[in-house]
């Protein structure tokens, strides 16, 4: 099979797990396409992301906007993407601390996700009820 190709039979699977648990859909396959079209096209910086599928474990956090994203999106149940970029300036001087929330939320807003803002992370819920999963309880 080649890679990222999702079977009729996977989807099934997956539609089965969102029924079983009761999980109403938030987003779709256009607005995770243009979500990501947007952070490939950034050249400057890209944010790091997180995500849990309906089916598995949160993955890591990573900033590969290409191949490590989950396929298919459909089984998204949320996705954490990371609003602060780290400028480090030498070895005597505090790092500088860029805030990127409003370009993201932005992209959020345009594309009419159901997202919400915990600390630096913005997480965009797939599935409702919300799901607030691996949050620190000092950032909710």
């Amino acid at each position: 099979m080649l890679p990222n190709v999702v079977t009729h039979e996977e989807k099934e699977r997956i539609r089965r797990m969102i029924s079983e648990s009761g999980l109403v859909g938030a987003a779709n396959d256009v607005k995770w396409g243009r979500l990501i079209d947007a952070m490939r096209q950034r050249e400057d910086w890209r944010p790091s992301y997180r995500y849990k599928c309906v089916d598995g474990l949160p993955s890591d956090w990573d900033v590969e906007w290409w191949c490590h994203l989950p396929v298919p999106m459909m089984s998204v149940l949320w996705f954490d993407i990371g609003c602060h970029q780290i400028v480090h300036r030498g070895m005597l001087l505090k790092p500088q601390i860029v805030d990127h929330t409003d370009w993201i939320v932005g992209i959020l807003q345009d594309e009419k996700f159901c997202y919400s803002s915990y600390g630096d992370i913005v997480r965009i819920f797939g599935y409702l009820p919300k799901s607030l999963d691996e949050l620190d309880a000092d950032i909710i």
